[in-house]
Order: structure tokens, then sequence, then C-alpha cells
């Protein structure tokens, strides 16, 4: 079947999602990714599952039917991927609907690769073996890294499109480094996991961007596939944009970890998985080690680009509000989201709903009154998202949120600008930086604050390959 058959997976994220069907080309199946989500497949998946479903249920499913439908895909000779999460959360069932809605749309040909981590059910013919599974983890990290530099970036370009094309140049290189073993002929020699990341965040940290004031930070929660599939959000990410705001979307990679990161608390709390605690622990350490040298590499471009709390760190964030014993769908994760964005300048919150997804309710907008009490400057909406959800309501929302996010940001620029006319011209008062002065016995100089700063030492030399050095320099040009 791996000679005759092609995989087809849906999109869920298509930062994300791009170097899986390469690598998985490399180990040897043929795989196709369904890019886009259209309303066809909306109407398709409303016809095959039952309306009841979450909105992600019904576009995923209608996505893998519709390439049936509409004729483009042979149904004797493609297989159909779909993801379960397992525990409480309704994506678990998502095979079984799938094979209700092949059944009933008359394609029971059609096998269904159903794939967890918790490995729920068995697939004959395919495994997810350690090189796959690490391949995968350094997917997730890489499209994460990769996301945060393009939004970054974006808003604030010299050169209108130059960021898009620059996604475009490493979208290439990473496909090169999946499918090809780290051969790359668009970077233009062989690449590393670790050097990959840090090329790539320095390219985006050097393309020239406009010399302004930093926009208004809108942060973009919720779940999974609402949060990271456009098609799902309406492109809420350029709306947001389009808007003259900067936009901010947390990890993929938190998702996973949010579940082993609670073991030891779930030992304590319920007496269960007491057996598994070790286990939880060793694959936290190890996700957090991949992650590692992006986390380095955004770090070392002093203060451009936002470093996410460690897990650990967000699990202490979230259970100052809910208990973590909410595991269904995002669980506490996404409340810690919203803490950490508005920790970190973002404000102004996106909620991302999904009609059917109670859990997601009740973590999203069940602690909007709390974290608005304890951060008076939070500016949080939500919005829900589903089939027969008005888009003109969607963005009417978007839009009251943000135009309160310019009012008191510009409030905020005023207030600066107050403080900095007010302050003396001549020097009088101010302390020289560096002289004896700061070294006082109440607290630490300025020399000590200030030493430990600045990139960790690492031995990979520095300097670009030539093709990436003509490259920066044509987009400076």
């Amino acid at each position: 079947m791996r000679a005759t058959h092609t995989i087809l997976m849906p999109q869920m994220s298509p930062v994300h999602f791009g170097p899986l069907a390469p690598l998985m080309r490399r180990l040897g199946y043929k795989v196709e990714l369904l890019e886009q989500a259209s309303r066809e497949d909306l109407d398709v998946g409303l016809r095959y599952v039952n309306n009841d479903a979450c909105f992600p249920a019904i576009m995923v499913i209608g996505q893998l039917i519709g390439a049936f439908e509409d004729g483009s895909h042979d149904p004797d000779r493609c297989v159909v991927a779909i993801s379960q999460t397992g525990g409480m959360c309704r994506a678990t069932n998502y095979a079984g609907m799938l094979r209700k809605g092949l059944h009933d749309a008359g394609y029971t040909q059609v096998p269904v690769l159903a794939v967890s981590l918790q490995g729920i059910e068995e697939n004959p013919g395919f495994k997810v073996t350690a090189t796959l599974a690490l391949k995968i983890v350094q997917g997730i990290v890489i499209g994460d890294t990769l996301n945060t530099c393009l939004l970054r970036v974006r808003p604030y370009e010299a050169q209108e499109g130059a960021t898009n094309r620059l996604v475009e140049r490493w979208n290439a290189i990473i496909g090169e480094f999946f499918g090809r073993r780290g051969r790359c002929p668009t970077w233009g020699g062989r690449l590393g996991y670790r050097r990959l990341l840090r090329e790539m965040v320095r390219e985006f940290d050097s393309l020239p961007r406009r010399d302004i004031p930093r926009k208004p930070r809108v942060g973009v929660v919720g779940e999974i596939l609402v949060k990271f599939q456009p098609d799902a959000n309406n492109h809420v990410v350029d709306q947001i944009e389009a808007e003259g705001c900067e936009a901010v979307v947390p990890g993929l990679l938190p998702f996973f970890l949010s579940g082993p990161v609670t073991a030891q608390w779930k030992a304590d709390a319920y007496g269960i998985g007491v057996n598994s605690v070790a286990r939880n622990k060793a694959a936290v350490w190890f996700l957090e080690q991949v992650q590692g040298p992006a986390r380095a590499a955004l770090a070392a471009c002093g203060g451009t680009f936002d470093v996410e709390s460690s897990s650990a760190d967000m699990m202490d964030k979230a259970s100052q509000i809910l208990s973590l014993g909410n595991q269904a769908g995002e669980g506490w994760l996404l409340t810690a989201e919203m803490i950490e964005l508005i920790e970190h300048g973002a404000p102004n919150i996106v909620c991302c709903q999904p009609f059917g997804c109670l859990p997601n309710h009740v973590i999203g907008k069940g602690m909007f009154r709390e974290i608005r009490r304890r951060y008076p400057q939070a500016n949080v909406v939500g919005i829900d998202y589903d089939p027969s959800a008005s888009e003109v309501n969607q963005l009417n929302r978007l839009k009251l949120m943000i135009s309160t996010a310019h009012m008191v940001h510009e409030q905020q620029a005023e207030e600066q600008a107050a403080e900095r006319s007010s302050a003396p011209a001549d020097g009088a008062g101010v302390r020289p930086v560096g002289g004896p002065e700061t070294d006082r016995a109440d607290g630490p100089g300025l020399g000590e604050l200030v030493a430990g700063l600045g990139p960790a030492p690492d031995a990979t030399p520095q300097s670009p390959d030539v093709a990436a050095s003509e490259w920066v320099e044509a987009a400076r040009d």
C-alpha cells in the first residue's frame, strides 16, 4: 500500500505542516498536504458530520471527504490521515467520525490513518519511529520560530513584501533540510538543526525595518486549529496587521508540553499516573532540549524577538487563576498564554473560540473577568468561529477591540512624550553612567546589571555562507 497509495493530510497550521510532506516522502511515504479549506469543504463537513460537533471536526473531516467529492483524488488510491489528541477532547473521536462520514459518502474503501502520541489505534504499515518523532518535534520548533520572526518583522518592513519573500526562501530551505538530510541548495550548502535556527533568526533580524515606534501588539490565542489555521479564523492575523497592529501568536510546542509538565501535580492531587511521572518529566526535558537552540537564537538578537517562558513558568502563572486540573482542550495553557501575552506587552488579545468546544469557552471566556481584575490593562475579546457565524460580526468585534488598543497606545505615547519634555535639559540631577557614584552601597551599579547581558558564546562561526550574504544584500537594496 505504501507504494500505491497517497496519504492525504488536512491543513491545520501552514507554518508548521509545511515540512511534514518532504519529511514523510524521505521516509518512503507518498504524502499530499491539502493546503486550504474552502467554503465547499465546510459544506461537505456539515453534510457528513453531526452539526453539534465542534467546528474543527467539521472543517477537517469536510476537507478530507471533499478531496474525493470534487473528483480531484482517487478514493481507491488514497489514505486519509487524522490526528487524535486523547483524553477528554472530542478530537479523540475524530477518527470514528471520519470513518462514519466516509461510509455515508460511499467511500468505504478509503483507509483511515489515525495518529496519536498515546498509540490509541494501530496502523499496519505505518509506525511513528524515533527518527520521525524527533523530526516532527524539530519541525514544530522551527515553525514556532519562523512564525515569531515573521510576525515581529513584517509590520515594520522597509520594503513591502520583503518579509514574505524571506519566508518563502526559508520555507524552501526548511523543506530541503527535512527532505534531503540537511543538504539545502537554496541556502548554498549543508545546514544542521542548530545552525538553521540561528541563521534563520539572523536573516529576519537583519531585514531592513522602518524606524517607527512599536505598533499596538495584539495576541491571538484559542483552540489549536482555529488559532493557527487562517481558513478557520478568517485570516485574523492579516486583519490585525491591516488595522495597523502587530500580531503575536504563541507557539505550538507548549500545547504538547502542557500535558506531561503537570504529571507531578496530577500524581499529588489525584493519585493517578504515579508510575509515569518520571517518564513525563523525561519527555518535558527532551522537548525543551530540542527547543533550546531556538530560544538561544531569539535571545541573541538583543530584545528584537520575544522568548516565551518555560513550561514550568507558564504552569505557575496559570495556577494563580485556575486549577491545573483543567486539562480538556487547551486546558490551563490558554489562560497561561493570555497572562504571558499581557506581561510581555501585548495586553490586546483575541481569543478564538470554535463553536461546540465547551472546555475552550470555560478556560477562555470564563477567565476573562479574573484576568481583567488582575491586569486592568487587559483588552480581551472572544470571537466565535463556526460555519454559520457572521464574518461581519467577527470583523466588527475585532475592529472594536483594535480601536481601543490604538486609543490606549496613543494615550501612552502622549504621556511618554510629556515625561520626556519635562525632563531636565541641561543634565542637572542626572548621575553619570559608569562613574564612581553608580557603585552605591544600597544596590548594584549599572556595570553589574549589564555585565551578564549579550549573546552566549558559541563555537559555531557567525558568518553566513556566501549565498545567504548575497540574499541579505539584495534585500537591503
